[in-house]
């Protein structure tokens, strides 16, 4: 019972990111599909339930909330395989700050074209905004510190990191405005693809057995 109930969570999470990442696509381009003059390539997807848009609540309450769900689900599934401890794995929790905003952005959406000043619900959506991409940011650096790795794997989330930050950062000029909703996605894109695979991996692993498990199976045999 006890080996059935260890595999059992690993295939459900893996279940989950083939679940997370067809979602993802349903919700951003299935979204998209609805909403006239929408541009993937200029508009923010948080856009797609700006206040006052066609299929603004339907996206953000049946599409935005439960996206941030699933990936709170999963890494509550991933962090205990990832065997992280310090600060490393106070990065790993500092992720949650992605599905936080995806909820976020169904009860604040953001104004038709999210500026950076507007009602109150997109001064509350750019707070958030903000707090998510230091703190995810922050998440993926203190990843770096898992010394149970090697060096040159490490050194991916400090690649990561940087990337994802500069994407974002990229989206937010506005000479860059043309092409925000590109570098969002591009961010995304290397964000979730890179945790989606790890996490695949770890869900892989085959935990080693307790002592006791294994003083249990001689005395069976």
């Amino acid at each position: 019972m006890g080996n059935d109930s260890g595999n059992r969570f690993p295939a459900i999470g893996r279940w989950l990111i083939v679940a997370l990442a067809t979602f993802y696509l349903a919700v951003v381009y299935g979204g998209a599909s609805l909403k006239t003059q929408y541009s993937h390539l200029s508009q923010y997807i948080s856009e797609l339930n700006a206040v006052d848009t066609a299929w603004s609540w339907q996206i953000g309450y049946l599409g935005f909330v439960p996206l941030g769900l699933f990936g709170l689900v999963l890494l509550l599934i991933v962090e205990p395989r990832a065997r992280l401890s310090g600060i490393s794995r106070i990065g790993c929790w500092l992720l949650i700050a992605e599905p936080i905003a995806y909820v976020g952005s169904a009860l604040a959406p953001c104004d038709l074209g999210c500026p950076s000043t507007g009602s109150l619900s997109q001064n509350v959506h750019n707070i958030l905004s903000a707090i998510t991409l230091v703190v995810t940011t922050a998440g993926l650096v203190l990843l770096y510190f898992n010394r149970t790795i090697p060096l040159s794997k490490r050194a991916g989330w400090l690649v990561l990191a940087t990337t994802f930050i500069v994407l974002y950062s990229l989206a937010l000029v506005p000479d860059f405005a043309i092409w925000r909703g590109l570098l969002q996605r591009l961010a995304e894109a290397m964000l979730y693809g890179s945790l989606c695979l790890v996490s695949w991996r770890l869900l892989g692993i085959r935990e080693k057995a307790t002592p006791v498990a294994l003083d249990n199976q001689d005395g069976s045999a």
